[in-house]
């Protein structure tokens, strides 16, 4: 069941990037337990707090819902925390669950081995990842610690932030209807060589959803993002200001503006040092999850005869 849905957005660009673990055990400090409920929640009142009911008494309390949003990525949970009926919703969806849960135990099937065994590792699963949460807690780096981390990540891998030289263009789209469609966007760029706005005449005429609200801004591009013919007439043009002639693309006729080119160069520390403090901090958590692991790797033992019988296969 989806309880969250992510909006798709179209532009003219074309389709245009984490640690890895040695270990399956050892989960992304990024996901789910390591997000916690609302603290003004008080703990009493959320598992007493009755948010839905069912046929033979079951329940849904609060607790219930605020554990399966913990499943869901930051924004949707927010977004889902204020938003009656996307609660009610996840209480409907978690009372079927636990309905037929206990129309299965009631059924006997609680008994099967691998019903229970099922059930045994779906709450190891809970437990482990809270048990990791409290880790993750336990060795949260200080400031300090994470900025040093982040200043060795872009030293040893400075390279990594060279950004090619780049333009900023603003454009005016026309969804290509037939020659009118022409005509209209010679129409508009006799307009702006005039002195209309550019900013007014995008947010007024321009079809392209994701920039006509900002007077057809595209941001910085690197050349090669836009498609072919697009790039080719933004290259043309020499000095901020220029304006293209209608270009067509299979996207609709385009007026383009450019606003301003960069150099390529490198990205200084400061300004890539949210994005290096974050992957610091996932480091350092992942490396006290690992080292855990390996410690309690040290007891394990494994029943290799068992082990090769299982994988044997069945005979027929």
């Amino acid at each position: 069941m989806h309880f969250f849905e992510f909006p798709h957005f179209c532009s003219v660009r074309q389709s245009v990037q984490h640690l890895c673990l040695p270990m399956v055990f050892a989960l992304s400090v990024s996901g789910a337990w390591a997000q916690t409920p609302p603290q003004a929640i008080n703990e009493k009142a959320a598992t007493t707090t009755v948010l839905a009911r069912g046929a033979a008494g079951v329940t849904i309390t609060m607790a219930d819902v605020l554990s399966e949003l913990q499943r869901a990525p930051e924004a949707s949970r927010l977004g889902a925390m204020e938003r009656p009926d996307a609660l009610q919703q996840i209480a409907r969806n978690l009372l079927v669950r636990r309905v037929l849960a206990a129309e299965a135990i009631r059924d006997g099937l609680a008994k099967d081995s691998i019903v229970a065994a099922t059930a045994t590792i779906a709450q190891d699963r809970a437990f482990s990842d809270a048990r990791l949460a409290r880790l993750d807690a336990q060795n949260e780096p200080s400031e300090s610690a994470l900025d040093a981390y982040a200043r060795n990540m872009y030293q040893a891998n400075s390279s990594k932030f060279d950004r090619p030289a780049q333009t900023r263009a603003r454009h005016i789209l026309l969804a290509n209807s037939g020659p009118e469609s022409l005509q209209k966007a010679k129409d508009l760029l006799t307009q702006l060589r005039a002195g209309a706005s550019f900013d007014d005449i995008a947010k007024t005429h321009s079809t392209d959803p994701g920039s006509a609200a900002r007077g057809g801004d595209l941001g910085f591009f690197p050349t090669g993002q836009m498609v072919r013919p697009f790039d080719d007439a933004v290259n043309a043009l020499s000095k901020p200001g220029d304006l293209s002639e209608p270009i067509e693309t299979q996207f609709g006729y385009h007026i383009i503006r450019l606003e301003e080119r960069k150099e390529k160069g490198r990205q200084t520390y400061e300004e890539v040092r949210p994005q290096l403090l974050s992957e610091a901090r996932n480091a350092i958590l992942n490396e006290a999850r690992v080292q855990k692991i390996q410690n309690l790797n040290k007891d394990f033992v494994f029943e290799r005869e068992a082990i090769e019988a299982l994988a044997k296969p069945a005979v027929r």
